[in-house]
C-alpha cells in the first residue's frame, strides 16, 4: 500500500507520549538559510516535523541578511530556498500546517508568537535560542522549549586503516 507521506501510517495515539518527544508540541518554530537543500537541512526539518502535531513556523533567511556573507553570490535566491523548504515539508507531512516566512532578523516570529511552544535548532546556533527567549521575555511571553537536533559527523574508515 502506497502512502502520501511518511507520517500517514503513524498512529498518534500510539506514540504521543511526553517521554519520547514525538508530536509533543502543537506548534514549533525554526529558522535557517536552507541554501542548496542538503541532508542536514532535511534532518533538521524532519526532526521539527516529528515533534509537531499541528503547525510549524519556518523562517528562511532573507537575501538582505545574507548579502555580507562570504560567497553570497553563490547562495540561491530567497524564493527558491523558501520553495525547497515548503516542498520538502509538504512531501514529508502534507497534514502539517506550514508557515514559511522571510526571516529578516535573528528572532523572527519566535519572539512574538503566542502559538509557538518550542524552537527546533542545532547546538551550532544555541545562542539564537537564548536571543529568542530574551525577546519573548521583553514581549511579556513565556520562554520556548529548545529542542536540539544534534548532527553527528562520523569519519568513514579508509581502506589502508586496520579494521
Amino acid at each position: 500500500m502506497q502512502t502520501d507521506s511518511f507520517f500517514e501510517d503513524v498512529q498518534e495515539k500510539d506514540i504521543e507520549h511526553e517521554d519520547n518527544g514525538l508530536f509533543a508540541f502543537d506548534c514549533i518554530c525554526l529558522g535557517g538559510t536552507f541554501d542548496h537543500m542538503h541532508l542536514g537541512h532535511r534532518l533538521l526539518l524532519t526532526q521539527a516535523a516529528l515533534v509537531t502535531k499541528k503547525k510549524l513556523f519556518c523562517g528562511v533567511t532573507s537575501d538582505i541578511l545574507l548579502s555580507k556573507k562570504v560567497h553570497s553570490d553563490l547562495i540561491e535566491p530567497f524564493e527558491k530556498r523558501k520553495q525547497s523548504v515548503i516542498d520538502f515539508l509538504n512531501a514529508l507531512n502534507p497534514h502539517l500546517e506550514v508557515n514559511v516566512f522571510e526571516l529578516c532578523d535573528p528572532v523572527g516570529v519566535a519572539g512574538t508568537s503566542t502559538e509557538a511552544q518550542a524552537c527546533v535548532l542545532t547546538r551550532e546556533v544555541e545562542k539564537g535560542g537564548v536571543m529568542i527567549n530574551e525577546a519573548r521575555e521583553k514581549n511579556g511571553l513565556g520562554p520556548l522549549k529548545m529542542v536540539y537536533v544534534d548532527m553527528v559527523v562520523v569519519e568513514s574508515e579508509k581502506e589502508d586503516q586496520p579494521k
